[in-house]
């Protein structure tokens, strides 16, 4: 499956390097043509990858701000409280408070040098997790038949709550990958195909 790296415009490439290894903890990979005068840089953490251009040479002006309306969201490893009282002890903008939402995940949000918004997150301690398909369960409506002891969602179950065969959790994995990620059917039964390998049910099954 691709990756997807972002590349945003910066006011000072270098104040951003400082900032993104020195605060945020990310690894400097590329910088061109050097650190001290750079033009370009990229930088990666626990598989994610962001890369920066002078806005000057994007055409941006100095009077245009930076970072409306984007808001990039980073699934991190590691202890996700313990990098937020790490940042919140280094003085960064957090402008939502780590929390756990509704959905399974638990996220904070921070406000880079440039205004960038960076939703940090992981899989919330608190939730449990499809055996089928991956997706977290935190209400009873979203187990199998209701019961919160079942390892596989509604949406991987039939209505008494036992597992739908593998072809109809394919069929319902594919139209997900179709409207979430606007996918066509191909691309979208690759994916599929890929994600369901590495779920507990289906792992090493045809």
């Amino acid at each position: 499956m691709g990756i997807l790296s972002p590349t945003l415009a910066a006011r000072d490439v270098k104040r951003t390097i400082e900032f993104y290894r020195d605060t945020l903890g990310f690894k400097l990979g590329i910088c061109f043509p050097d650190i001290n005068n750079p033009e370009y840089a990229d930088l990666s953490k626990d598989g994610m990858s962001l890369m920066f251009l002078p806005a000057q040479s994007l055409g941006i002006g100095q009077d245009e701000k930076l970072g409306v309306g984007v808001d990039l969201y980073l699934q991190i490893d590691g202890d996700i409280d313990e990098y937020y009282q790490e940042l919140k002890g280094k003085g960064v903008a957090i402008l939502l408070d780590i929390k756990d939402e509704p959905y399974g995940i638990r996220d904070f949000t921070i406000e880079d040098v440039d205004g960038y918004k960076l939703t940090f997150n992981q899989t919330s301690q608190a939730a449990k997790v499809c055996m089928s398909c991956g997706m977290p369960m935190t209400k009873p409506e979203e187990f199998g038949g209701g019961n919160e002891e079942n390892i596989y969602c509604v949406h991987c179950t039939n209505t008494d709550g036992t597992l739908k065969s593998q072809e109809e959790v394919f069929a319902g994995m594919v139209d997900f990958m179709m409207r979430m990620r606007n996918l066509d059917r191909v691309q979208a039964e690759i994916a599929a195909k890929n994600h369901m390998a590495n779920m507990p049910a289906w792992s090493g099954k045809a």
